[in-house]
């Protein structure tokens, strides 16, 4: 398991204690990429995190080119953008898969400026959905070692372009 972390998005992340249990967190075999699967602490106490976690920065990007993950429920959206801070920024691909939607739920919520697709998720997994929403090969994937896994995903997410409904955060939990 890689453990190091050159990255400036992930700087922070890593002084605050928020990165946890990683079965990647340094560079990927995308040069100049750094990569994290795991979970990311979003309150320390009480400890809520955002679970099976993939994550990338480019270089010296100070932002996220990418986040995915799976909250027990919307409600924690603000924490999680709170926790993220200028680790996230407009423009980057953000896909936060959530217990409490109903399955045919399908949003972009901003907060602070910054896009998150929200998804529902139910008896499956971040990967497996990334998987799917990204119209990659599930055999090639088996193949892969982590480093690769998400890279491929990243790769995947970053051609996404599939808009849906732009809603507030309070018309979300209106919703739920």
């Amino acid at each position: 398991m890689t453990t190091s972390v050159e990255s400036p998005a992930f700087a922070r992340l890593e002084a605050e204690g928020r990165l946890l249990k990683p079965s990647l967190k340094g560079p990927t075999h995308v040069p100049g990429r750094y990569g994290f699967r795991g979970d990311i602490a979003l309150t320390l106490d009480p400890v809520v995190t955002l679970e099976a976690a993939f994550a990338s920065a480019d270089g010296a990007e100070a932002a996220l080119s990418f986040l995915a993950g799976e909250l027990a429920t919307y409600k924690h959206l603000p924490a999680l953008s709170e926790a993220l801070g200028a680790s996230v920024q407009a423009g980057g691909k953000y896909f936060i898969y959530v217990h409490d939607l109903e399955r045919s739920s399908r949003y972009q919520v901003e907060l602070n400026g910054v896009s998150f697709y929200v998804l529902p998720i139910d008896d499956t997994s971040v990967y497996n959905e990334l998987i799917d929403y990204m119209y990659l090969d599930k055999t090639k994937m088996k193949k892969m070692d982590t480093a690769d896994k998400v890279d491929a995903i990243v790769n995947g997410a970053l051609k996404y372009s599939e808009k849906y409904e732009a809603i507030s955060y309070e018309e979300g939990l209106k919703r739920i």
